[in-house]
């Protein structure tokens, strides 16, 4: 192959292209001499010498009378190909940027129905992916006017939803320093030095796993003359990006996962597999933040919980990158979890972005592998310590305690929690259950993520385990729809 691709007979599929081959391979079956022979689309250069390019020349610009515009049924777009960037030795097609008009973008925005606050906005894309441009202005005002309003663009293999509520004018503002921008979504076919970067993460993370779509940049910039401030951080906003896989995946061996190229690292996030009638398959995809994503296929197990009662659930979480074992291939499933390890379980559940720096802990050690997790989850206020100062990291967890995370990590995403009297009464014990874990517990129980023990009880006190604490993350994660 190595050979092939400095001879020039390797051609790099991108987002559609990948997309027509795949479907063109299901159409012919079997590819062979016959059926490539008969469309000349597969041609062997196997011994042959390269074609000599011949540069072809660039006519004289000849003015032409501008045509009229048609009546849009979607807000007008002025698209136009961005210049292409200098060659590299896989160079990405410019993507398309399509500039969106302030006044049809305000009245469509008008135009919605009542009660509907989603405006869905098709673009076209390259190869290289799609670029729009939107006039801040309109954004902001439509912002403080209707506050739940979301802006999707989508194209053949992608889309991006924006809630306006992220666009925070006055911060833009004062680092644009002027109110007049404009605000660029991109989606973006990731570079050929990305693309093998996230495949080397996912050959030292996962091993036999494969990536199943390409890997795709999501971001938003807020834009003044030279000035670009991008928008990465949305607090406890989740927004959805899809990515239409052009085969047919099944939610319990993929994961749609984060590249982060300052750590050569992927991660898990949460994501919602949807199979479509055609074989292909949206992966809508719900974070806080932006950055490179895709999905990959893979599957984990351990040796130890060969018919343990929570085999599927540690099976699940463990392929989706959100639990690991205690070595390679155990994974104890009976042992007590400690608030650190569940600390990081939490905050890798909702994807969260962990961030560096001191914590506010005293006993947690800012080089222990917990320390960002713990600092994350603090800052989320998903997690707290005690009176003296101290965290007790390596403590483990209390059933109680993990009840309390795991209602306020519900709630940070935004969903309301019902402290339903009746789910606590239940318990044989209830009365034993500390005022300051009652909420929660009763939270928890009404949701359907915690249940009692055999003899009716909920044991606030007991300390949890391994298999406990995956089983209630994983009702936590379908009770979020962060998976399926």
């Amino acid at each position: 192959l190595e050979k092939a691709y400095k001879e020039g007979r390797v051609n790099l599929l991108y987002l559609p292209d990948f997309d027509v081959f795949t479907k063109y391979l299901q159409k012919i079956g079997n590819v062979t001499a016959n059926t490539s022979a008969v469309e000349g689309r597969i041609v062997d250069l196997k011994g042959a010498p390269l074609p000599e390019i011949t540069p072809t020349p660039v006519p004289t610009p000849v003015p032409t009378s501008p045509t009229v515009p048609t009546s849009p049924t979607v807000p007008t777009s002025t698209a136009t190909v961005a210049p292409t960037p200098t060659a590299t030795t896989a160079p990405t097609a410019a993507p398309q940027v399509t500039t969106i008009d302030a006044a049809d973008l305000t009245k469509q925005l008008a135009e919605l129905p009542t009660g509907k606050h989603e405006l869905v906005i098709p673009v076209k894309a390259t190869t290289g992916g799609a670029q729009v441009e939107l006039p801040g202005s309109v954004l902001v005002k439509q912002a403080a006017a209707q506050p739940n309003t979301i802006l999707t663009l989508t194209t053949d293999g992608a889309s991006y939803s924006l809630p306006l509520s992220v666009v925070n004018s006055v911060s833009l503002a004062a680092q644009l320093g002027t109110s007049d921008f404009t605000i660029t979504v991109s989606i973006l076919l990731a570079d050929s030095k990305t693309l093998s970067s996230t495949n080397q993460a996912i050959a030292s993370q996962l091993g036999n796993a494969t990536l199943a779509a390409p890997v795709i940049e999501f971001s938003v910039s807020a834009v003044a003359g030279s000035k670009r401030v991008p928008l990465n951080n949305f607090g406890s906003t989740y927004v959805n990006r899809t990515i239409n896989v052009p085969t047919s995946l099944n939610s319990n061996n993929a994961t749609a996962v984060v590249f982060d190229p300052a750590t050569g690292k992927i991660s898990f996030v949460p994501a919602i597999f949807a199979p479509k009638a055609n074989g292909t398959t949206d992966v809508t995809i719900k974070r806080n933040s932006n950055s490179y994503y895709t999905v990959v296929k893979s599957s984990k197990t351990f040796g130890d919980i060969s018919g343990h009662w929570a085999k599927a659930s540690i099976d699940l979480l463990a392929s989706k990158l959100i639990v690991s074992g205690t070595n390679s291939d155990t994974f104890s499933p009976s042992q007590s979890i400690t608030r650190a390890e569940f600390a990081a379980l939490i905050t890798r559940s909702l994807g969260l972005v962990t961030t560096g720096g001191e914590t506010t802990f005293k006993d947690v050690n800012p080089n222990a592998w917990y320390a960002d997790a713990i600092r994350t989850a603090a800052e989320a206020e998903l997690i707290s310590g005690y009176t003296d100062g101290s965290f007790k990291p390596g403590s483990p967890i209390t059933r109680q305690e993990m009840a309390s995370v795991l209602a306020k990590a519900i709630k940070y995403t935004g969903k309301t929690l019902n402290a339903d009297p009746a789910a606590l009464a239940k318990f044989s014990d209830a009365t034993s259950i500390p005022a300051w874990s009652q909420a929660a517990v009763a939270e928890i129980a009404a949701e359907g993520i915690i249940q009692g023990a055999k003899d009716g009880s909920f044991a606030p006190q007991k300390l949890a385990t391994r298999a406990e604490a995956v089983t209630m993350l994983e009702k936590t994660l379908k009770s979020l729809q962060f998976i399926n």
